[in-house]
């Protein structure tokens, strides 16, 4: 009640002083949005602190925000104004970016350890599957080098493999020379039977890997390459295969 009866007793202009102290200006700022002297608003802060009963006018000022509900006491001094909106877009767009940035690194990242776990998990299978591509791919360039044209348009071997296992029937061992219009030319491992043939998927000269169940007994590894032999019109499928795991 007493602090009531003090307050009633400032005047308007003595209240609107108090607001503006409250906001940590000056008496000459405050002059100036009033446009009054600044020894208008010391004297009216001064009647304002003796009314009150303070020694400060940062204390009277408290008084009356408190009696009129709200508290407008602000942080930083006047002359800091709030940052506009194309400094703050000059700010936060290279955060935004950055962050996508390390977002996408984050999920390669993840990617190449998960890449490496399976290898990890199974250095066997993997070392093993590319070994046994590198011996398609020398099996292969064996049988391309030895492939002539005889005078019949057919397909033959200059020099046969040496590889035993190409010979021993159901060996899960070979290979086979394929065109259009011609007699297929297999290993004699593969006794009565033939190789699938890939169509458009094996590109010219470009080797082509796949893992095969044709045979329900034999899981194989396959290798096919497509090549023009001279002295022939036609394109050549050479196909190579073996088990698909490898014995130790």
């Amino acid at each position: 009640m007493e602090n009531e009866e003090k307050l009633a007793r400032l005047t308007e202009r003595e209240k609107v002083c108090l607001r503006h102290w409250l906001q940590h200006k000056s008496a000459k700022e405050i002059a100036a949005d009033l446009h009054i002297s600044h020894h208008a608003v010391e004297k009216r802060l001064k009647m304002a602190r003796t009314k009150l009963g303070t020694t400060s006018s940062m204390a009277a000022a408290r008084l009356l925000s408190k009696a009129e509900g709200y508290d407008q006491t602000v942080a930083q001094a006047s002359d800091l104004t709030a940052p506009s909106r194309q400094s703050y877009s000059a700010h936060i767009w290279p955060l935004i970016l950055g962050a996508i940035a390390m977002t996408f690194i984050a999920a390669a990242l993840l990617l190449l350890l998960q890449s490496a776990g399976d290898e990890a998990a199974h250095p066997d299978t993997v070392l093993q599957v590319r070994q046994g591509d590198e011996q398609l791919d020398l099996v292969l360039a064996n049988l391309i080098s030895s492939a002539e044209i005889g005078s019949n348009g057919e397909v033959f071997l200059a020099n046969p493999l040496s590889d035993q296992r190409y010979l021993q029937p159901q060996s899960g061992y070979y290979w086979q020379i394929s065109a259009a219009g011609h007699q297929d030319l297999p290993s004699r491992s593969l006794w009565d039977r033939t190789l699938e043939v890939k169509g458009s998927e094996a590109s010219l000269g470009k080797p082509l890997y796949y893992d095969s169940n044709q045979f329900p007994s034999q899981r194989l590894r396959v290798a096919q390459r497509s090549i023009s032999l001279p002295g022939s019109d036609v394109e050549w499928k050479f196909i190579v295969a073996r088990p698909r795991e490898m014995p130790d």
